[in-house]
């Protein structure tokens, strides 16, 4: 909400409300019993009001903040004791309404705290001040009332837009998160799809041969509903491992006597320099295989290393052969 809220024009309008609250206060020196006091006062306050609204957007910095609580101060210091003792002071006392629009904007760039100890430091000096005056309190009262009102809503306000601000992002957090879970979920079916077709390119034809009770299976049926058993068998167990270099691979070394056994124990996609690795590692391995034997291929759990281990256990004496990618 409060980043909705058009800068350039709080800008515009924050500095031509000031530099009227500062002419106003020069036409009426000739009122105050100190004027280069109140001409210091307007500096700092023309170097303050610069400092708030030109400090880029969103909320002001810490020592911003605190040095427009700090001028707040300052400025009432500097005015108030060459104001008129006797009558109301006039536009002699121009720092309330230029104070009020100092404090207005901390709290609408993010420091409604800082304002509101801002304010406060004024109303409880202007108070004081008017104590050692004819009017007597009433007159500090008036004086410190239309800021401290105006400021207080304007606290009030950005605390509101604030709490709206931070409602809206956690919408729009969960919104995104419910996005990104969608996104998983269409992408988990289009998987599981391609996964379903994949599979059924493979059983159909065996399945139908199985099927046909006046079919006589061949040596070569049986083999090669064998090898659909094993494929099928890498696709379920060997999760993403199961790529399409892998499994030919996987499947040449069948067709050499060596039985293969696929692990995805990840759960997650492998990266496909991790994959690329392992290629290259079977490439390596494959044609130096004498079978019978057994050849485990496994991807590990997510973080831990190696990412993937080869194994082949030879039939027999043989040497054991140990890979880590």
């Amino acid at each position: 909400m409060v980043r909705s809220i058009p800068t350039n024009f709080l800008v515009i309008l924050a500095a031509a409300f000031a530099a009227l609250q500062v002419v106003l206060g020069a036409a009426s020196l000739d009122e105050s019993s100190r004027p280069e006091l109140s001409v210091s006062a307007m500096a700092v306050y023309a170097a303050l009001m610069a400092l708030v609204l030109l400090r880029g957007r969103g909320p002001l910095g810490p020592a911003a903040a605190w040095s427009g609580v700090a001028g707040t101060a300052a400025i009432t210091a500097l005015v108030e004791p060459g104001l008129p003792q006797a009558v109301w002071p006039g536009y002699a006392a121009w720092h309330p309404a230029a104070l009020q629009c100092l404090l207005i904007i901390l709290a609408v760039r993010g420091r409604p705290l800082l304002a509101a100890a801002g304010c406060a430091a004024f109303a409880a000096m202007t108070v004081l001040w008017s104590l050692g005056t004819e009017p007597g309190l009433g007159e500090g009262v008036r004086i410190a009332l239309a800021p401290v009102l105006f400021v207080a809503t304007a606290v009030a306000l950005a605390r509101f837009l604030g709490l709206n601000d931070r409602r809206a992002e956690a919408k729009t957090r969960q919104a995104l998160a419910l996005l990104d879970e969608a996104a998983r979920i269409h992408a988990h079916t289009v998987e599981a799809a391609g996964w379903v077709r994949e599979v059924s390119s493979l059983a159909s034809p065996s399945l139908t041969l199985a099927a046909d009770p006046e079919a006589e299976l061949s040596e070569d049926a049986r083999n090669r509903m064998l090898e659909t058993e094993a494929a099928l068998r890498d696709r379920v167990r060997g999760g993403y491992l199961a790529t399409d270099d892998v499994l030919r691979r996987v499947s040449a070394a069948r067709s050499h006597g060596v039985v293969v056994h696929l692990f995805d124990d990840r759960g997650a996609v492998i990266d496909d320099d991790e994959l690329g690795a392992l290629v290259a590692a079977l490439d390596r391995l494959l044609p130096g295989l004498q079978g019978p034997g057994i050849l485990t291929v496994r991807a590990r759990p997510m973080g831990r290393v190696p990412a993937v281990t080869i194994v082949f256990a030879p039939d027999g004496p043989r040497e054991s052969v140990y890979l880590e990618i």
